[in-house]
C-alpha cells in the first residue's frame, strides 16, 4: 500500500529517508513551516552520519539531503550540524567526510558564504594535520584521502564560474607541490582523483593550458612534469605482467604449500581461465574441489570458483553437502555457488529450507534462479521475512536476484515484490534497476513517479521526469 505522502508520520519519514526516498521531500513540499519543524530533528540526524547503504556504487546522499535541506526556512540549524560533522569525520575513513564537504559546497554554490569559509578552514587544517606527518608511523592515509575528497568538491562543485575553478585548481596544484616536496602524502600519485575530477570539470584542454603554457608559474610546470613521471610509471606496471598460476595444478600445489588466494593471484583468476578458453583448467580445478578432504583448503577453491561463469563445474552434490558445513566460510561460499545453478534438486533443497524456517535468505537466491509460476505466494512470503538492515546485508544479494528473475523472461512472477523491494531496499542503485521493471510492467503511478524525481538516485530522478513529462504531454 502506498504510503499517502501528505500526512507522513515521523516513523515512516525516518524509513523513507534511510532508503533515500523521494516521498520525505515529497512529503515536505506538502506542509506548513510550522508542520515542517517537527520533521527538522530526522533531517538534522541525517546530515550527522553517512546515509548511503553503498556510497561506492550509489554515492553519497548529499544531493538528497540538501532537497531536504531546502525545503526549511532556517538553513543555519543545518551548517551547524555539517561544520560540527566534517571536523568531526576528518579522521575517518567512511564516507560522511565526502558527504559533509558536498552539503557546504551546495550551500556554497547558493551563495552562502560561511559554508565557503569552513570549507577553507577544513582545507588549512588538513595540510597542517598532514605536514605533522611521521614518516616512522603509518598513520593519517584517512586524512589524506579526505583532504584529496575536499580537493575535488571545491575544484567541481563549489562554483559555476570557470574561472573560479581555474583559480582553484591553480592554488590546490600550488599547495601540493610546496607541501609535497617533503611530505611523501602529498604527492602527485595520491591525489590522481583529484586529477581526473579537475580534467571532467575544467575540461582536459584547459588544464593542459595551464600546465603548459609558457608563462606558466614554476609550480604548475614541476606539477606538470610530476604528473608525467607518474602516468609513466603508471604506464610501466601495467606493461609488466602479472605473474599468476597457469593451471590447476599450480593453484591446488600453492594451496596445500600454504598460499592463500588474493595474495599470489587474484580470486577472479577462474573468470579469466573461461574467458580465455581456458575451461578444462576450470573443470580440474572443481574436480580438486570435490576430492579435497581438508575444509580450509576446499573453501579456498571453492572462492576461486562460486561465480556466474564457473559454478557450473562445481559438483551439486558436494555444493549440497558444503552448505550445511560447520565451517562457516566453506557453507557461505556453497550457498553462493548454488544461487548461480539451474536445477531441480537446487529447487527442492531451497523449498526445504524454507519449509524448515532455515537459511531463508540463501533459499530465496536459489528459488529465484529456479523459479516457477507456482512458486509465487512461496517467494514472496519468504522475501518479506529477510530482515533489511545496514549491517546484515544478505537481504543485497537476495534482492538483486529477484530483480535477475524479473528481467528474464516468463509469466507468474510476484510483481508486489517490485513494489515492497521498492519501499524497502537501503540500496539506491538497486531502486533503479527495480523502477524500470516497474515502468516495464506499468506499475509506475502518477503519484509514484511525482514522488520518484526527488529520490536519492539521479538516474530514477531523471527517469521520473522523463515519464511525467511524457504523460504532460499526452
Amino acid at each position: 500500500m502506498i504510503l499517502a505522502i501528505s500526512n507522513m508520520t515521523k516513523k515512516a519519514f525516518k524509513y523513507d529517508m534511510q532508503r533515500g526516498l523521494g516521498s520525505c521531500v515529497a512529503a515536505l513540499k506538502n506542509m506548513q513551516d510550522a508542520e515542517k519543524a517537527n520533521y527538522l530533528p530526522l533531517v538534522l540526524r541525517g546530515c550527522s552520519r553517512d546515509m548511503a547503504f553503498d556510497a561506492q556504487c550509489e554515492g553519497c546522499r548529499s544531493v538528497y539531503l540538501y532537497e531536504l535541506i531546502t525545503e526549511f526556512p532556517d538553513k543555519a540549524p543545518f551548517i551547524d550540524v555539517i561544520k560540527k560533522r566534517l571536523f568531526h569525520s576528518i579522521h575517518s575513513s567512511s564516507w560522511e567526510f565526502q558527504q559533509d564537504c558536498e552539503l557546504l559546497a551546495y550551500f556554497v554554490s547558493d551563495g552562502v558564504r560561511r559554508a565557503w569559509k569552513i570549507l577553507m578552514a577544513c582545507y588549512r587544517f588538513l595540510l597542517v594535520l598532514l605536514d605533522e606527518y611521521d614518516t616512522d608511523q603509518n598513520r593519517l592515509f584517512s586524512e589524506r584521502d579526505n583532504f584529496q575528497s575536499l580537493c575535488v568538491t571545491l575544484v567541481s562543485l563549489c562554483f559555476d564560474d570557470h574561472g573560479r575553478r581555474e583559480r582553484i585548481y591553480q592554488k590546490i596544484v600550488r599547495d601540493l607541490c610546496i607541501w609535497g616536496e617533503e611530505n611523501p602524502l602529498l604527492t602527485v600519485e595520491h591525489f590522481d582523483w583529484f586529477q581526473y575530477v579537475s580534467e571532467e570539470s575544467l575540461g582536459k584542454r584547459t588544464i593542459h593550458k595551464l600546465l603548459y603554457r609558457a608563462d606558466a608559474e614554476d609550480y604548475m610546470k614541476t606539477y606538470a612534469h610530476l604528473l608525467e613521471e607518474c602516468q609513466n610509471r603508471s604506464a610501466e606496471r601495467k606493461k609488466q605482467k602479472r605473474e599468476e598460476p597457469q593451471t590447476a595444478e599450480e593453484i591446488y600445489h600453492l594451496l596445500k604449500i600454504g598460499k592463500r588466494p588474493g595474495r599470489e593471484w587474484t580470486l577472479l583468476l577462474a573468470c579469466g581461465w573461461m574467458k580465455r578458453n581456458k575451461e578444462q583448467e576450470v573443470v580440474r580445478l572443481a574436480a580438486y574441489y570435490k576430492e579435497e578432504k581438508d575444509w580450509d583448503i576446499r573453501c579456498q577453491i571453492l572462492r576461486m570458483l562460486a561465480k556466474k561463469e564457473c559454478a557450473w563445474t562445481l559438483d551439486l552434490q558436494q555444493l549440497l553437502v558444503d552448505s550445511r558445513s560447520e565451517h562457516s566460510e566453506l557453507s557461505e561460499w556453497a550457498f553462493t555457488a548454488l544461487s548461480y545453478r539451474r536445477d531441480r534438486k537446487v529447487r527442492t533443497y531451497a523449498l526445504e529450507l524454507l519449509q524448515e524456517g532455515t537459511y531463508i535468505t540463501e533459499a530465496v537466491s536459489m528459488l529465484a534462479k529456479n523459479y516457477e509460476a507456482c512458486d509465487q505466494e512461496i517467494l514472496e512470503n519468504a522475501v518479506k521475512q529477510i530482515p533489511i538492515t545496514y549491517w546484515d546485508a544478505g537481504w543485497h544479494g537476495a534482492f538483486g536476484d529477484i530483480i535477475d528473475l524479473f528481467k528474464e523472461p516468463g509469466k507468474g512472477k510476484p510483481k508486489e515484490l517490485l513494489l515492497y523491494m521498492y519501499r524497502n531496499t537501503l540500496c539506491s542503485f538497486c531502486r533503479e534497476h527495480i523502477v524500470k521493471q516497474m515502468g516495464r510492467r506499468r506499475m509506475l503511478t502518477y503519484e509514484l513517479l511525482e514522488e520518484m524525481q526527488y529520490d536519492s538516485n539521479k538516474e530514477i530522478r531523471k527517469y521520473a521526469r522523463r515519464k511525467l513529462s511524457c504523460i504532460g504531454a499526452d
